[in-house]
């Protein structure tokens, strides 16, 4: 087995600052691969951790977290950005919580104008084979300009949407350069990407939180392709102190630092039955996990009713939970 590589083996520290207690690594020519940027930013920050930890986090509090997260990445790349042309798009639903619009309220010239802002909605469905994405778009709002283009998103596992915005994007405009934001952020999402600015010529800086996740090769449910993003994978790429807070934490398991953030935002319940049931696929222990950092009230009596009708067999395995 390849030994496992950390960000202090292969970045350096590049700036930081008191918001978040945050730092960023720069990373060059990660693996000499032609399909990666040559350059590639990754934000080290409290807010990130507690991010990628709190699975059990919904509803606001996680809306919150990724809020900041978003603030935290412009200040570190304020002075880059503030004397550019730049345009965002966001892609619905999956970008509306990483808003860069509060982020941008500090600097000068947004104090009193709004950033330029595009928006699209794309739905993925799976392909025939059920191997892979494939995206639909389902309309834009806005216009494209601007030499820099900001693409924020949540989480990017196989980049499929982005880079179908991007490909039909570049038809409409073609930007100097696109910065890419994300809270939770994988490399085979951002090789998709990348190829799609390379055919154009376009400058692509890759700013991550956290770590360079590896996408699972089988996910943790059945028939979701490219979905799960855990730091225990092999080829996830963080520093070594987060990978020891992670794996205690996940109890050395493949569980996906994130589940889907969409329905952890807009349906807790639902979301949060859903990250029980992974727990039990993986045979993680109830009895270590703290529940008091959980959104969704899990002891309470209606809940157990809730599990029973989702799932009858997750109450005997979380039964302790009600006891």
């Amino acid at each position: 087995m390849a030994e496992r590589i950390f960000l202090e083996d292969i970045g350096k520290p590049y700036a930081t600052t008191p918001v978040g207690h945050a730092r960023v690594w720069e990373v060059r020519d990660l693996f000499n691969d032609p399909t990666l940027p040559r350059l590639i930013y990754v934000v080290e920050s409290r807010i990130g951790e507690t991010f990628l930890l709190g699975r059990g986090l919904s509803g606001r509090p996680k809306f919150n977290l990724i809020r900041y997260i978003a603030n935290t990445m412009v200040e570190l790349f304020i002075e880059t950005l503030k004397t550019k042309d730049c345009y965002q798009y966001l892609i619905l639903r999956g970008a509306y919580p990483f808003d860069l619009q509060h982020a941008f309220a500090n600097v000068p010239t947004y104090h009193h104008l709004l950033l330029p802002t595009g928006f699209t909605k794309l739905q993925r469905v799976l392909n025939r084979d059920r191997t892979d994405w494939e995206v639909q778009t389902l309309g834009f709002i806005g216009e494209y300009g601007g030499e820099t283009w900001l693409i924020p998103d949540t989480v990017i596992a196989s980049g499929s949407t982005i880079a179908a915005f991007l490909r039909s994007g570049f038809d409409h405009h073609r930007p100097r350069e696109v910065f890419l934001f994300t809270a939770c952020g994988s490399l085979q999402g951002l090789q998709r990407i990348y190829q799609e600015c390379l055919k154009k010529g376009v400058d692509l800086v890759p700013i991550y939180s956290q770590c360079l996740f590896e996408v699972s090769k089988e996910g943790n449910f059945p028939d979701l392709p490219l979905t799960d993003l855990p730091v225990t994978n092999p080829g996830t790429i963080t520093t070594k102190n987060f990978y020891e807070k992670a794996y205690r934490r996940y109890q050395g398991r493949r569980m996906c630092c994130v589940g889907d953030v969409g329905e952890s935002l807009d349906h807790p319940l639902q979301y949060t039955l859903h990250t029980l049931w992974e727990m039990q696929r993986l045979g993680m222990d109830p009895a270590k996990e703290d529940w008091s950092l959980w959104s969704v009230r899990v002891r309470e009596e209606g809940f157990r009713e809730k599990v029973e009708a989702f799932k009858p067999d997750l109450v005997d395995y979380f039964k302790d939970l009600w006891t």
